[in-house]
């Protein structure tokens, strides 16, 4: 299975579990420590929490197991590493606060919606500052 069909079926776990603010990150050649990463939110502790059992649930399907899984059992912040693709699952408090997003807002993202991933809009964080 190639890293991109990794990623779509973490993607689709993901929106069956009604993840909202869906951010995929193309790190591809530019990191040495991963390829993508996914950052999401989920409503409450409860939700994040079954947003991470869904993409396990998921992976391990098409044979692919979670390296290490950290803040689980706290719900505000549930890290997965699956090598290639680093999954951040966040309580929305917790996420504002980290910003991730910030940190990585030079790489290539694309937002993924209902519909499916679309390009995330240069001058979206400009727009939403101002």
């Amino acid at each position: 299975m190639e890293e991109r069909e990794r990623v779509e079926v973490v993607i689709a776990a993901a929106q069956e579990t009604k993840a909202e603010e869906v951010l995929l990150f193309d790190m591809d050649n530019r990191s040495s420590i991963t390829d993508y990463v996914l950052i999401c939110s989920g409503r409450s502790q409860a939700h994040v929490r079954g947003i991470a059992d869904r993409i396990e649930e998921g992976m391990r399907k098409v044979g692919y197991r979670c390296a290490s899984m950290e803040g689980y059992s706290e719900g505000s912040w549930v890290l997965m590493d699956y090598d290639v693709l680093l999954v951040h699952v966040f309580h929305p408090e917790t996420r504002a606060y980290y910003d991730l997003e910030g940190l990585l807002e030079d790489f290539p993202s694309e937002r993924v919606g209902a519909g499916g991933p679309d390009p995330a809009p240069d001058d979206d964080r400009a727009d939403s500052a101002a």
